[in-house]
């Protein structure tokens, strides 16, 4: 029997590249025939023709499946909605914009069958965007290296494979502020990197503006690090054993000068000024944890679905409780509509 993969796929206003994708996925598929494939496209509240394209693509094979999102929910919840629709041996997560070669497909599945459960990508030379970009990236991986004592891979970007164990994990997190290079690094699980250059865009523009992508940083910073928090009791310490020094130096500068009073009060004003700014700046990282713990208490989804075909139409679940004895699970009460739940929780009593 032939292993499933699925390959998750978030497209945002990306109508000019879904016509290229499907036929670069088809060759890829017709070369590696050892294995079945599933692509489960996520149109995350796109404004352009996507749905309608995807819709179109499905009728000329059924492999390509898609979800349509009630509105954008970002990256990340598309992310997430098709790691749940997905049912592969192995899943791959891939951009929707080309710059995530297809043809590299197989040197995932490569490592996967060596025993890998998470292969990634690492950028080697990343094309097509301007200098500034790129050194900012580059600033990005090395900072977040550093604030996590190298825990996530430098220069490692979403594209990579998860072998089944992998991405259920990934899966049972419920967070609402989802990093997902951070979440693959978190769950563990034997890992190997990839290296190669990361391509263009087939067509059209990065859907990515700064002010975004400097949001997904931030975010990757505060949920994976303690170092800003760390940062304010340092800094304060600091300033509070300067300020005893400066006060000890005014004490000792009045014994020894007899004056009663100090002069520059311009430079009070700009010492108090500077210490007022780096105590609202302070205020702001921690009010950047506290938005992050409001966010986990609401628990609102991740993500919430439109339109579908050629998938479940929900992913229902349901909790039962049953008693285990002489190796056999017997439940308090028959499962009704089998067919139509997607994962059932059983609360054993021995």
């Amino acid at each position: 029997m032939k292993k499933l993969i699925s390959i998750v796929v978030p497209a945002y206003n990306e109508a000019a590249n879904l016509d290229e994708l499907f036929n670069r996925l088809k060759s890829v598929f017709d070369e590696l025939q050892k294995y079945d494939f599933e692509v489960i496209i996520v149109e995350n509240g796109s404004s352009d023709a996507s749905w309608e394209i995807l819709e179109r693509l499905n009728k000329l094979d059924n492999r390509f499946k898609s979800i349509q999102l009630s509105r954008n929910f970002t990256a990340p919840g598309g992310i997430t909605a098709g790691f749940k629709y997905a049912k592969g041996d192995a899943v791959i997560m891939m951009c929707a914009d080309l710059q995530d070669p297809p043809e590299k497909i197989h040197l995932f599945l490569e490592k996967w069958e060596e025993g890998f459960d998470i292969v990634y990508h690492l950028v080697s030379q990343r094309k097509g965007i301007r200098w500034t970009r790129a050194l900012a990236s580059e600033m990005y991986h090395w900072l977040m290296d550093k604030l996590t004592d190298g825990a996530m891979p430098r220069n490692a970007s979403v594209f990579r494979l998860m072998d089944k164990k992998a991405y259920e994990a990934f899966n049972s997190l419920n967070e609402t502020n989802r990093y997902f290079t951070g979440l693959c690094s978190w769950i563990g699980f034997n890992s190997v990197g990839i290296e190669f250059p990361r391509n263009e865009r087939f067509a059209g523009e990065a859907k990515s503006p700064f002010g975004v992508v400097l949001r997904l940083a931030l975010n990757g910073i505060f949920s994976f690090s303690y170092a800003p928090l760390k940062m304010i009791s340092y800094v304060g310490s600091a300033i509070s054993i300067s300020s005893l020094i400066y006060f000890l130096a005014l004490v000792v500068d009045v014994l020894l000068n007899g004056r009663k009073t100090v002069a520059g009060i311009a430079t009070e004003i700009a010492m108090i000024s500077f210490f007022f700014g780096v105590l609202f700046l302070f205020l702001g990282i921690i009010g950047e944890y506290l938005a992050r713990i409001y966010d986990e208490v609401k628990g609102r989804p991740n993500f919430i679905v439109k339109n579908q075909f050629g998938l479940p139409q929900s992913l229902n679940s349901k909790k039962l409780k049953g008693v285990y004895s002489d190796g056999k699970i017997i439940l308090d009460q028959p499962i009704e509509n089998l067919e139509e739940l997607s994962t059932i929780q059983i609360d054993l009593r021995l």
